[in-house]
C-alpha cells in the first residue's frame, strides 16, 4: 500500500479514527494516501479540508476545470495515483466516460477553448517549471478571459496537487483496486 506503515480504518484509534470516520462519511472511502498520512491526523484533517474546499466548495472555477487541472498536474508529475483518481472524478463530474480523452484532445488542439488551454498550460508550467512562471503567464490567463479570483483558484489547485502528488510519489502510495476506489465526487 505504501513504503511506510499505514493506518487502517478498522484499527485506528483516537484522533486518527475521528478523521477517518469523517472522511468515510463525506467521501465514502478512505483513500490509500489518507491511510499513509494517518499518523498525522491533524495535518490530514486540514489537508482534507483544503482539498474539499478547493475542489468541491463554492468558487470561481467549474468542477470540470478543477478536475482538469488535477489531471494535468498529476500527469505532468507522472503520478499515476492522482491522474487515475482525478480522471475518474472528471468522468464522474461530466457523467461521460470519454471526458479524459476529450481533456487530452483539448490540451493538444489548436481549436479548443482558449480558457481551457490557458488553464492547462499554466498548470503544467507551474508544475514542471515553476521558477519560469512570469507575469506573462498570468496575463495569458487574463487574455483567455479569466479574472484574478479564477487565476488564484487555478494556482491553488495546481499547488495543492503538486503537494498531494509528492506525498503519493514520495511514500510509494499504491492506487486502490476495484471497488475499494469508489468515492463520492
Amino acid at each position: 500500500m505504501a513504503w511506510i506503515e499505514t493506518k487502517e480504518p478498522a484499527t485506528a484509534t483516537g484522533r486518527t479514527k475521528e478523521v477517518f470516520e469523517r472522511i468515510e462519511k463525506e467521501r465514502g472511502h478512505i483513500a490509500n494516501v489518507f491511510r499513509a498520512e494517518g499518523a498525522e491526523p491533524d495535518v490530514l484533517s486540514h489537508q482534507v479540508d483544503m482539498y474539499v474546499r478547493l475542489m468541491m466548495g463554492p468558487g470561481p472555477l467549474s468542477r470540470k476545470e478543477r478536475e482538469m487541472i488535477a489531471v494535468v498536474v498529476s500527469a505532468a508529475n507522472t503520478c499515476a495515483y492522482g491522474a487515475v483518481h482525478h480522471a475518474e472524478a472528471l468522468e464522474s463530474v461530466e457523467n461521460d466516460q470519454g471526458a479524459l480523452t476529450r481533456l487530452l484532445q483539448e490540451y493538444m488542439s489548436k481549436h479548443e477553448s482558449p480558457r481551457s488551454k490557458a488553464l492547462l498550460a499554466y498548470s503544467a508550467k507551474l508544475t514542471l517549471n515553476p521558477k519560469n512562471v512570469t507575469k506573462d503567464d498570468v496575463d495569458d490567463l487574463r487574455e483567455a478571459g479569466l479574472n484574478d479570483e479564477e487565476i488564484l483558484r487555478a494556482n491553488l489547485i495546481a499547488a495543492y496537487f503538486n503537494l498531494s502528488n509528492r506525498i503519493s510519489l514520495g511514500l510509494g502510495v499504491e492506487i486502490e483496486r476495484d471497488k475499494t476506489r469508489t468515492y463520492r465526487y
